[in-house]
């Protein structure tokens, strides 16, 4: 069969999955990988608005039948914090996913009042986290629940901390010696701290409740967290040559600059994994896996990206979702090779056509597409194509091709189009942004950049003003970020240098307090 032939057979098929409206009292089955099992819910509410669903207390090997579903109760979350918890939540509404199977229809298992809103149908998670919390020590759980909301302190060496201590970071971990347990922790169920040591080992081996890892500046070649039962690790890679995993790992993610010799030694591994990779210091092809598979595969700080490389490493992949800074992505059209692909999701990325995303129509197995800040004519490609054949399509923010070289160096460039955010405000902020830059770049002087960041706070002042407050928190977030890619670009590594030699150069904490002084209450 021709390859044409087959694409067009696929497309038939996917065509002849008629797409199914949720309705209240439905009953839907689906399957969790994680656990190799199935997973249930009712439709409480459906309208043009929302869909409301309840999680159902059924966890077992093969779909429930019709007959019992009348039996079936709400599922209810005991891990942690959560204390008899029913799962319910409103999603947008979208067709029911084809995964799903349709087992039934029952009297509604609770009344449709929910205040939590996702944007997904249930994949399993809820189970899942509920599932590890109940494979947890019993004394280990008991603590935790006994202490959490507890307001005890632990004297350490002189110094006061809480007992109901969440996560071991930096303060904790350089009051404790290599002597010491987490003993009188019991609720750290997480670690954020710089530098790995044999202390902070020996705790990942057995504080009961410590799953993800936090790492920065480990200072160290070799890495072993091979008999750690860590879930989740989050790695500063700047100095590591070899990276040992945990049979436990589900989630790994990894930025800074990559060693050209990087080894990452999955041998106690095995399943599949979401792996997350900032290629902001590295490339692509330094990360390989032999044994794990890959279920996701998150790769931001793109700015060159061959697409070719993705199926060649990673030809498993599920889930593929590329962020750029904004960036370029090579031969677009190898995203095809991915045979299991089921969702894509792309933003600020440029360099591809429509005619490349034509490989997309020979992905039988993809459910999902998720396309922001792109090519205007792949964009309209997108909409026209995929409209009403995938489970759920999003495609906003078609760029043309004067604006990748208009938004290059310009951090603020995701408000343009942002439905919050007047388009009158982007463009005098993207303004703002480029004058601020031409004005640091042109001095060294302490005092006249002070005053350039001022009159940079004061600009968003006024802006706020004028259009109904429109910065919160996010907002306020990107312009201090700007500010600091401002500083790092012009202050600290600019070619003016230093006004006077003698001075202290200006820090970024300087800067800060500098906004903080003129900023309104934003």
């Amino acid at each position: 069969m021709s390859i044409t032939a087959t694409t067009e057979k696929q497309n038939q098929q996917r065509m002849n999955q008629k797409q199914r409206t949720a309705k209240a009292g439905e009953v839907y089955a689906f399957y969790i990988e994680m656990l190799e099992r199935y997973g249930a819910c009712q439709i409480l509410e459906a309208d043009k608005e929302s869909i409301c669903y309840v999680l159902l207390d059924y966890l077992k090997e093969a779909p429930p039948e019709a007959s019992i579903l009348e039996e079936l109760k709400p599922y209810h979350r005991e891990a942690f914090r959560n204390h008899h918890h029913m799962v319910k939540s409103r999603i947008d509404p979208t067709p029911v996913p084809r995964d799903y199977r349709y087992i039934g229809q029952c009297g509604l298992k609770s009344d449709s009042k929910c205040g939590v809103y996702s944007w997904k149908w249930p994949a399993g998670e809820d189970y899942y986290y509920e599932e590890r919390w109940r494979a947890f020590d019993e004394d280990a759980r008991a603590a935790y629940k006994k202490y959490i909301n507890s307001g005890d302190q632990v004297c350490v060496h002189g110094r006061m901390f809480r007992k109901n201590t969440g996560g071991l970071r930096d303060e904790l971990y350089q009051c404790l010696t290599g002597e010491d347990t987490l003993d009188d922790f019991p609720c750290i169920t997480y670690a954020e701290v710089q530098g790995y040591s044999k202390k902070l080992g020996k705790w990942l081996c057995t504080a009961p409740l410590l799953k993800t890892l936090r790492l920065k500046k480990a200072g160290v070649e070799a890495l072993d967290l091979g008999n750690t039962s860590l879930d989740h690790i989050e790695l500063d890679l700047d100095g590591i040559q070899r990276l040992i995993l945990p049979g436990t790992i589900r989630s790994l993610s990894l930025y800074g600059e990559a060693h050209p010799e990087l080894q990452i030694d999955d041998h106690f591994c095995s399943g599949k994994i979401d792996l997350y990779l900032s290629l902001r210091k590295a490339l692509l092809h330094r990360f390989e896996m032999e044994r794990l598979g890959i279920r996701v595969l998150g790769l931001s700080d793109v700015t060159e990206l061959p697409m070719e490389q993705v199926p060649s490493r990673f030809p498993e992949v599920e889930s593929l979702r590329i962020t750029g800074k904004p960036g370029t992505v090579i031969h677009m059209e190898a995203v095809g090779r991915l045979q299991g692909l089921r969702s894509l999701y792309c933003k600020d990325l440029f360099g591809y056509s429509a005619e490349e995303l034509e490989a997309l129509e020979g992905l039988s197995e993809l459910r999902e597409l998720d396309f922001d800040s792109i090519p205007r004519e792949a964009g309209l490609y997108l909409k026209k194509y995929w409209k009403r054949r995938l489970d759920r399509i999003g495609v906003s923010h078609l760029r043309n091709e004067g604006w990748m070289k208009e938004n290059l160096e310009n951090p603020l460039r995701h408000w343009d189009g942002n439905e919050f955010i007047p388009g009158a405000a982007y463009r005098s902020a993207r303004k703002c942004y480029k004058d601020t830059r031409k004005q640091l770049s042109e001095t060294a002087d302490r005092d006249e950049i002070k005053e350039i960041v001022r009159r940079y706070t004061r600009h968003f002042n006024m802006l706020n003003e004028r259009y109904d407050q429109f910065i919160e928190t996010e907002e306020r977030e990107d312009i201090f970020l700007a500010m600091q890619k401002l500083y790092e670009e012009c202050v600290l590594h600019g070619e003016c240098g230093q006004a006077d030699e003698k001075a202290a150069p200006l820090t970024l904490s300087e800067i800060w307090d500098v906004m903080d002084e003129v900023r309104d209450n934003w």
